[in-house]
């Protein structure tokens, strides 16, 4: 086999399978570690299915400080910290200064600030009589309890609860306010919508795109745990080319379901002008952005049903795993081997179906 028949039949399937591995590991993680917000009749619906939502916790606001008290308090420490300048004795020309040394002028220094902060603690201290009709202002040793009471005061008490079914039915005025699940649980809220998406407006029953019987529990949550789960393992076993056929056809029918359900399905029943009858119809018929979705959709689905025909090539551990069946060298690029199975004309029997003259 030439070269680039070898690289054509292995590196197609290799770079597919790893597209695809790509692919459904992110989204199979994602749907089980990731959360979405519902509320209302959404809400309602996972509830009813004995799905389990969570609230939604806000961030506790941070404590009021009081600045007015601190920053006057700083601005008095700061003056009293704040060195004064020394003083520079007076000199008359033929006098001598005084023999004062530095320790004696730091001395002094400290003893004018120790009288200043005496008196600044004394003013501090005094209590002034509150005016009539307003209370009196917290002393220093009640600031601490003050400061409690105000954290507390202004802290809002939050607390985590789960809303479960127990007994009768949801309704979406249950849920005003979003809460919490995880992101898998979307796939059983669009079963579930599928199976039963209600009335219209003018009260007339909706057609269902999927059997009714999936809209009750326990199938959405079984089949979303089933498509997640699909997702993660089967793209796990495409990258290292393990059990390739088979992960490539799961991957297929995930795709396969998810285009008829978002796609294909609510166009071909619920709406009337649908192209060719079954494709959605946009405002901008040329916009990437509003078919993106379904050719995403496509083109995973194609190469989901390529690597089944191609298998997992020479890289993969399907090829180091299980032996390849023999090939004929001649059907499989070497037009000069000898066909296998071909009769030898010179040992060629008769058969006894053959009416033919014998050939000398």
């Amino acid at each position: 086999m030439r070269l680039r028949d070898s690289i054509a039949l292995t590196l197609p399937s290799f770079f597919l399978r790893l597209v695809l591995g790509v692919t459904f590991v992110w989204a199979g993680t994602g749907k089980l570690i990731g959360t979405m917000q519902v509320s209302g009749d959404d809400a309602a619906r996972l509830a009813n299915l004995g799905i389990t939502l969570d609230t939604i916790i806000p961030e506790p606001a941070a404590q009021p400080q009081q600045q007015d008290q601190e920053q006057d308090t700083e601005q008095d420490t700061d003056q009293l910290d704040a060195p004064l300048p020394e003083p520079t004795p007076e000199t008359t020309p033929g006098t001598t200064p005084p023999a004062e040394t530095g320790q004696d002028l730091q001395d002094q220094a400290k003893d004018i600030i120790e009288q200043m902060k005496g008196a600044v603690k004394e003013t501090t201290n005094t209590d002034t009589p509150p005016a009539s009709g307003q209370p009196a202002a917290p002393t220093a040793g009640d600031e601490p309890e003050v400061k409690e009471q105000l954290g507390r005061s202004h802290t809002p008490a939050y607390t985590f609860t789960r809303v479960m079914q127990l007994q009768g039915d949801r309704t979406g005025s249950d849920f005003p306010e979003p809460v919490e699940c995880q992101r898998l649980y979307s796939i059983a809220l669009m079963i579930s919508k599928a199976a039963d998406p209600g009335l219209t407006p003018d009260s007339q029953p909706i057609t269902p795109i999927m059997p009714p019987k999936l809209a009750g529990k326990p199938w959405p949550k079984i089949l979303a745990w089933s498509a997640a789960i699909t997702e993660l393992v089967a793209g796990g076993l495409l990258l290292i080319g393990f059990l390739t056929r088979i992960s490539a056809v799961s991957t297929f029918f995930v795709m396969a379901v998810a285009i008829w359900m978002t796609q294909i399905g609510p166009a071909a029943m619920h709406t009337s002008d649908a192209i060719l009858g079954f494709i959605p119809r946009h405002d901008d018929l040329f916009s990437p952005a509003a078919y993106s979705t379904l050719l995403w959709q496509l083109a995973l689905a194609s190469m989901s049903l390529a690597v089944v025909f191609l298998g997992s090539g020479a890289i993969g551990l399907d090829r180091l795993l299980f032996s390849s069946s023999p090939r004929d060298p001649y059907l499989h690029g070497d037009p000069k081997a000898p066909r296998k199975g071909a009769m030898n004309p010179a040992t060629a029997q008769r058969s006894e179906f053959d009416r033919s003259p014998p050939k000398d």
